[in-house]
């Protein structure tokens, strides 16, 4: 089955065998790793997976959804009390302190000086005698200690960690470096899909997360692995296809969430049409489908694109291969900058960029309105 939008698991998960072998090798070993890619590339599915293929005790916390540092340190603290048999303490804490306290003197399955400090900690916090840093750090810090008393190790994820520096001041990178470096129970992976920003937080001589992790780019999915899956999988459902299906699977260049999301709408129609053939117009309609289904998001780019000056004018010239002769050197180098920085081109070599999103190059390169609306699209280079 081809799964799009969230993160897959077991045998729907596909392709990623090198990968996942090589990131292994790593956290089984607690070697700490940044995983820098492009958005929709299935980070969070490798790593979800990879957790679950080897039943690792672990913590997963998304930062983009965090709305400050307050709310993601109860996260981490809900996380890490489960590893003792304990749902929902900071709800319980709101609840009622004192019946909180003696449900864990019953129940819990490590030294209760533990767990005293922690309702110490949730008691000045909510009387705000800490700042949302410190309770933060003691929130890492509490997975060490857990992780310690329970003599385990726990693989803890960060998804998007660039996004730590909007909800905190650049100083926490320090902050929480100085917490961090001294945990041997808990190995760090830290995910991002703003490639420079990452590569500045763990690249950077000057960034206290320098060296601190191996650091891994991940591509798109490996094009012949995923034809030869497509081949079995078609051949199970005793469905032919015409070849113009690989043409397409060519065409996305490996990018994961929109290849998974076209051989979805090619599958879900031979099935609502009760056909056993997939043909190019199949092809050619799923892959409308599903740019369209993605359009109201490359808007929302295209409008924050359009905010910064030159920015639209760049990206388009770049779609559509053509030189931008209306901006200086000196501009369009921190144009393309800016660009990369928001995680929408990537630079190949010196002086050449790239859309990482396919479908928001397709969308750029449609020089008509009429034929948006009609959701008669151009594939150019599709053959």
């Amino acid at each position: 089955m081809f799964h799009s939008g969230m993160p897959v698991y077991g045998s729907d998960f596909i392709d990623r065998k090198q990968h996942l072998a090589k990131f292994n090798t790593f956290i089984k070993n607690n070697q700490h790793i940044m995983i820098k890619a492009p958005r929709r590339y299935g980070k969070t599915s490798l790593v979800v997976h990879l957790f679950e293929l080897h039943q690792y005790n672990k913590i997963y916390v998304d930062i983009k959804r965090a709305t400050s540092l307050q709310s993601l340190a109860e996260q981490i603290i809900n996380e890490a009390y489960k590893f003792v048999g304990v749902e929902g303490i900071i709800q319980k804490a709101k609840e009622s302190i004192s019946h909180l306290f003696k449900q864990l003197k019953t129940t819990l399955t490590i030294d209760i000086t533990v767990a005293e400090l922690t309702i110490e900690t949730l008691e000045k916090n909510e009387k705000q005698l800490l700042d949302e840093v410190e309770f933060f750090l003691y929130a890492v810090d509490l997975v060490e200690i857990i992780a310690k008393k329970q003599n385990i190790n726990i693989k803890f994820a960060f998804d998007e960690f660039q996004d730590i520096l909007n909800i905190a001041d650049k100083k926490i990178l320090d902050q929480l470096r100085s917490v961090i470096q001294h945990h041997r129970n808990v190995t760090y992976i830290f995910l991002g899909s703003i490639e420079s920003v990452m590569n500045k937080i763990f690249s950077s001589k000057a960034s206290p997360f320098f060296h601190f992790a191996r650091i891994i780019a991940l591509d798109g999915l490996n094009i012949e692995e995923l034809k030869v899956f497509c081949e079995e999988f078609f051949v199970k459902q005793q469905i032919s296809y015409d070849q113009f299906l690989f043409s397409v699977i060519d065409y996305l260049e490996g990018h994961p969430f929109y290849t998974m999301k076209t051989l979805q709408s090619v599958y879900y129609k031979v099935l609502e049409e009760d056909k056993d053939t997939i043909q190019k117009d199949d092809c050619i309609e799923a892959l409308t489908i599903a740019l369209f289904e993605t359009k109201s998001y490359l808007d929302e780019v295209l409008e924050k694109i359009k905010q910064k000056k030159h920015h639209h004018s760049v990206i388009w010239h770049l779609a559509n291969g053509k030189k931008n002769k209306t901006i200086d050197s000196p501009t369009l180098y921190k144009t393309y900058k800016s660009l990369e920085d928001m995680g929408y081109i990537k630079k190949r070599e010196r002086g050449e960029y790239y859309i990482t999103d396919i479908f928001l190059k397709i969308l750029l390169q449609q020089n008509s309105d009429i034929a948006l609306i009609e959701e008669k699209i151009e594939f150019s280079g599709l053959v």
